[in-house]
């Protein structure tokens, strides 16, 4: 084993599960593993993919929902563990559990911190147009994303990069922050430093209605909600395939996937969709937006082509 500490990892989703993997790899001792209960679809169970790496690995398991339980603080105490490594793991660690590691629980958190504290970082940076973001290699504090720092790097964000592409970027560059760094803070050879309260700014968590499109805002605007909430909720607005006259129902829910941005001055109404050459395009503020990817209700994902070809009269509607 990479040194004798051994580690106690909380995490449940796919990102968690890759941290895992690549610690085992780099020989580090993961004495326990602590997981969120597989959820049950259907008449199967759904394992979690932390869960299916830790029973491969043959190390000891435990599903655990919550900690607040006199159980868990026993568990935990008889690992023996200084250090714990948590990520992803979709519960809060009460102070008691804290408490039980001496060198602490690291977590990472994709902002350069404290700028972007809470629930959904990746998303603010790219719903505010940030050109970069970071990754904060922390420890785990009371107070949420306020803990000192181990080590943090920036990253550029792209012109293309979406929630999923940015979030895949982030996660791997933490992943490589952390095992490079690991030995270095737990031999205690690297300075860690305590975050500026006074700078701290917050992501809040998103709710569905989040991702409705105003046409009022500009291009850019609408493109980095696009970007933002490219997996959830999704950026979208409602067209109504039925002629006016006949309906009065704000129309069918349409997801905006992909789309670029055309700097093309019109005198079309904002949130019109027209064709601009060859290229479908829809008025906003500024310029025009020009949709690639869409999602109907109750459809599969198709270009924009493929869409306009079941739904001629998109072209000419006013979304709203």
């Amino acid at each position: 084993m990479k040194n004798n500490n051994k580690i106690v990892f909380f995490g449940s989703d796919e990102n968690s599960a890759k941290l895992l993997d690549e610690l085992i790899q780099a020989n580090y001792n993961i004495e326990l593993v602590i997981t969120k209960t597989s959820k049950k679809t259907g008449r199967s169970q759904k394992q979690n993919p932390v869960k299916k790496i830790a029973s491969q690995r043959s190390i000891k398991i435990i599903e655990k929902d919550g900690l607040n339980d006199s159980e868990s603080i026993t568990i935990l105490e008889n690992t023996n563990a200084r250090l714990a490594i948590l990520l992803s793991y979709g519960t809060i660690i009460p102070q008691k559990i804290l408490n039980l590691f001496p060198l602490g629980i690291i977590n990472i958190h994709p902002s350069f911190l404290p700028k972007y504290r809470g629930p959904s970082p990746v998303q603010t940076a790219l719903l505010n147009g940030d050109s970069e973001t970071g990754v904060s290699i922390m420890l785990l504090s009371k107070k949420m994303d306020a803990g000192s720092i181990i080590i943090q790097e920036k990253i550029n964000i792209e012109p293309e990069d979406n929630h999923e592409t940015l979030n895949q970027k982030l996660f791997s560059l933490g992943n490589k922050l952390l095992i490079n760094n690991l030995d270095k803070y737990i031999n205690n050879e690297i300075q860690i430093h305590h975050q500026d309260n006074n700078q701290a700014t917050y992501a809040k968590m998103f709710e569905k209605k989040d991702g409705l499109i105003d046409w009022h805002n500009s291009a850019e605007k609408i493109n980095n909600k696009i970007r933002a909430f490219y997996n959830w909720p999704g950026a979208y607005t409602y067209f109504d395939n039925k002629p006016q006259h006949l309906t009065k129902c704000r129309g069918k829910l349409l997801k905006i996937i992909e789309a670029n941005i055309n700097d093309q001055k019109t005198n079309h109404q904002i949130g019109e969709v027209f064709m601009n050459n060859d290229q479908i395009a829809i008025q906003t503020k500024n310029k025009l937006l020009c949709p690639l990817i869409v999602q109907i209700e109750g459809k599969q994902k198709t270009n924009i082509n493929s869409f306009v070809n079941g739904y001629k009269n998109f072209i000419g509607s006013i979304l709203k």
